[in-house]
């Protein structure tokens, strides 16, 4: 049986309703809330993100079938002194999955390195995704980092010297002796 020929090809204005089909596939496909998804599609945000000049998408057809994508990102400041292409995302719908359609889209990826002087490619990879793991670790990746990531609130709560766990026990302790010493006094 042969094999469906995958095109791919750089998103235009008209592709813009295929990617964000994907995207919100991927992202319910990853755990998201399909509501929280759509909200974050139909505020501009994600169209903003694709506008930045830095930022790359690519979408791949199946017989015309829009059924994978990859953004990218340029990184001038990496961990190599030279430029480098970060993958932001990479998706291929479950239905399409093993007929080249991720190894298409990292091809353009390729491309778009070489066009843009890079020599070193990173990816960010979800840290509970086994199979994205081992399909970049196939194709030579090599795990250089973990990258960890909190909200900007959370953070702050965490260094705050009246906001984190341990003050709160310390306040507790702090009222227990205050109230000891108060009925002691009387």
């Amino acid at each position: 049986m042969a094999r469906n020929m995958v095109e791919v090809s750089a998103v235009r204005r008209d592709d813009l309703d295929d990617l964000v089909g994907l995207w919100l596939a991927a992202k319910v496909d990853a755990g998201v809330p399909l509501e929280v998804a759509t909200r974050f599609a139909n505020d501009g945000r994600f169209v903003a993100a694709l506008e930045r000049p830095e930022v790359c998408a690519h979408v791949a057809r199946l017989d015309g079938r829009p059924v994978g994508y990859v953004m990218t990102s340029e990184n001038p400041f990496g961990l190599s002194p030279e430029p480098e292409i970060a993958v932001e995302q990479l998706y291929v719908d479950p239905s399409a999955r093993r007929h080249g359609v991720a190894r298409s889209l990292l091809c353009a990826v390729v491309g778009h390195a070489e066009r843009a002087g890079s020599e070193v490619i990173v990816s960010n990879v979800p840290t509970q995704s086994r199979e994205a793991h081992r399909f970049f670790a196939r194709l030579g990746f090599s795990s250089v980092i973990v990258r960890r990531v909190v909200g900007t609130g959370a953070l702050r709560r965490r260094l705050s010297p009246q906001g984190g766990v341990g003050s709160a026990v310390e306040h507790l302790i702090r009222r227990r002796r205050s109230l000891r010493a108060e009925s002691r006094a009387s």
